[in-house]
């Protein structure tokens, strides 16, 4: 549904120069001239600062150039000016548009509503409200909607990372059974390697010691000439006590 917007310039009632610049300014703006309108406006504000319409009517050439934030000023300005509710609720109408392109909605629902109460009959201002509320409940709805999947993506998102968590923690834990085996292998081999080692000292303890070819002749040969030598010595005590018996026989 499109948005109803009347954004029409009020009569102005003036004298003088202002007048002429008032009249250029309406001429300027009914011919989409709104830049020029808006300098135009501005000019007849400073010959008669006192004219509410001609702020009305500066607001509606700024809405048109898409001067919004400054259009909104301007009309608030005019409703701090007039006496005429009529003519203050065609401002909250006006003003109720610039939040409505503007997707603001609630501000739009609250200047419709306060449009309303000067202008029940207002067809456009009761069209523009009903449209605003719909479209703050389709808003409503679709940040539901945005909320909802950002939990379900949230919700999948903290799964996936629990379940990694739980995967590291299991190569973890088989990472540090895997390095106690290899500890504990390590262990026996170094035992095994141990025992060997004082086995095989053992053994070459008790091995005897192997000798040389020289040097086994050597150790017979010495062998040899100790029993020569005893059995030398055997045959002098003999021959002695044989010499001592036979001077007692004399």
């Amino acid at each position: 549904m499109r948005i109803t917007g009347i954004f029409l310039i009020l009569a102005l009632l003036l004298s003088g120069a202002s007048l002429n610049d008032a009249r250029k300014a309406n001429e300027a703006y009914n011919n989409g001239n709104y830049a020029e309108a808006e300098q135009l406006y501005k000019k007849a504000i400073e010959a008669n600062p006192e004219n509410a319409k001609l702020y009305f009517n500066l607001g509606n050439a700024l809405v048109n150039q898409g001067k919004t934030d400054e259009a909104l000023r301007v009309f608030e300005e005019f409703k701090t000016m007039t006496d005429d509710p009529e003519q203050e609720a065609l401002a909250d109408y006006n003003i109720g548009n610039i939040y409505t392109q503007n997707k603001e909605w609630d501000k739009a629902i609250n200047s419709f509503k306060n449009a309303l109460r000067y202008r029940e009959a207002d067809a456009d201002a009761k069209h523009n409200y009903e449209l605003a509320k719909r479209k703050k409940e389709e808003q409503q709805k679709q940040q539901q909607n945005q909320q909802n999947q950002q939990n379900n993506q949230d919700q999948q998102d903290q799964q996936q990372q629990n379940q990694q968590n739980q995967n590291n923690q299991n190569q973890n834990q088989q990472q540090n059974q895997q390095q106690q085996q290899n500890q504990q292998q390590n262990q026996n081999q170094s035992q095994q390697n141990q025992s060997g080692d004082q086995q095989q000292q053992q053994n070459q303890q008790q091995r005897p010691s192997q000798i040389s070819k020289e040097q086994a002749e050597k150790i017979l040969q010495a062998l040899e000439q100790k029993e020569k030598d005893l059995l030398k010595e055997f045959k002098k005590k003999k021959t002695e006590s044989s010499d001592s018996n036979n001077e007692k026989d004399w």
